[in-house]
């Protein structure tokens, strides 16, 4: 099977944070407009899939993948829009320009299991006479998600964080699944790319907090004192005008002190309406949640405009810490980062540690806390509490 894609953006950082993380399964060309690209379809292709920004100078993302269906039909045809850009991004599908939209922010492991399953899936359709179109599929997938959200489909799955130093666990991030009927227990990147074209994320994430929020009301009662939970919020979360009034509201209904709570977000969420969300993070600061940035380095922001806003916590991507023990460039790229990071007063996490190694040269680059499935793999809430209670020490 093709895997060489194409990636289109007018902004260098963010192509090249997408080339960073999407080149360790793909192989990435990249081209800043659609002109640029066009060119690189003569000159490089055929290409597997290709992705698109929405708004670039000149040759917009829209008539670029216009141009892309006409000379290269076979190549798989992905965009990604604003929230504001909805509308249109939904009409390319219609149209057929599109064969996948993603609105922005979109995490990269999300963005890579995008594109693996838009792949498969043309692929499947190019051997099945008389297949759905993707219209339509996108459509049945987004009921199904909505269904399986108000039939109580979805699970939190808990992954502990810990000190580098002392090995003291300091927290857990709430991740969400998907536990399909006929499918199978499925991870975020099989699913939200779906509820992101069908306006489910708020949903997702009203779900998870109210989830996590339950359980540590149940730990609370059974002895377990105050315990950092990460809960997840996306962009679209944060442009709602009582966001963080419906987070405050939550704890005091499940009786919850702020100190159990966490809000973690990705630096494109962050910084994609500064203003409104630096009024919406300061008030949750001010009520003593802690709020983290996930995904660091990816590409979406840079370090200077995350001053402005009050993290407590900065989680290093993935994508930097699994060659930096074999790989001398990518441990000197680590501990730079971490410099630069160094007087923004954050604590720095480590995510993605699988091995000892990793955790060793992590800890000799400077993080001072680590997550990942050398501590331990993600585990149902209901066996959180029972794992907790024989590693608290």
């Amino acid at each position: 099977m093709n895997r060489k894609i194409l990636l289109v953006d007018d902004e260098q950082n963010i192509l090249d944070g997408l080339r960073r993380q999407l080149g360790r399964r793909f192989e990435v060309v990249t081209a800043l407009r659609g002109e640029e690209a066009l060119l690189l379809l003569d000159a490089r292709g055929p290409f597997a899939a290709v992705v698109s920004d929405l708004k670039m100078p000149v040759m917009d993302g829209l008539e670029f993948l216009g141009e892309m269906r006409m000379r290269a039909p076979q190549t798989v045809r992905m965009v990604l829009s604003g929230s504001g850009d909805f509308n249109k991004a939904v009409a390319a599908v219609n149209e057929g320009a599109v064969f996948r939209f993603l609105t922005k922010p979109v995490p990269p492991d999300v963005l890579t299991e995008a594109i693996e399953a838009a792949i498969l899936r043309y692929e499947l359709e190019k051997r099945i006479p008389g297949s759905s179109d993707p219209c339509a599929e996108l459509l049945s997938d987004v009921r199904h998600l909505h269904q399986g959200i108000a039939g109580g489909q979805l699970r939190v799955f808990l992954q502990p964080q810990c000190a580098m130093g002392d090995g003291r666990i300091t927290g857990a991030e709430a991740l969400v699944r998907w536990q399909h009927p006929n499918n199978g227990l499925l991870l975020p990147g099989q699913f939200f790319g779906t509820a992101e074209a069908g306006g489910l994320m708020g949903d997702i994430t009203h779900w998870v907090l109210e989830s996590t929020l339950q359980a540590a009301s149940l730990w609370q009662r059974q002895g377990m004192n105050p315990f950092r939970l990460a809960v997840n919020v996306s962009a679209q979360d944060l442009t709602g005008t009582d966001f963080s009034e419906k987070i405050l509201e939550a704890l005091k209904r499940h009786g919850l002190t702020s100190d159990w709570l966490e809000i973690e977000l990705t630096e494109g969420a962050a910084v994609q309406d500064l203003e409104n969300t630096r009024a919406c993070l300061e008030k949750l600061a001010s009520k003593g949640i802690k709020l983290s940035i996930d995904d660091f380095g990816t590409g979406y922001a840079q370090l200077g405009w995350l001053r402005h806003l009050p993290f407590s916590k900065l989680k290093i991507d993935r994508s930097f810490i699994m060659d930096i023990d074999t790989k001398p460039e990518a441990y000197r790229f680590l501990e730079s980062m971490i410099v630069m990071a160094s007087d923004s007063k954050m604590s720095i996490l480590a995510e993605g540690v699988e091995t000892p190694s990793q955790m060793s040269e992590a800890k000799r680059a400077g993080c001072e806390l680590m997550q990942g499935f050398y501590l331990a793999k993600p585990m149902p809430a209901d066996d959180f509490f029972d794992w907790l209670s024989r590693n608290k020490d």
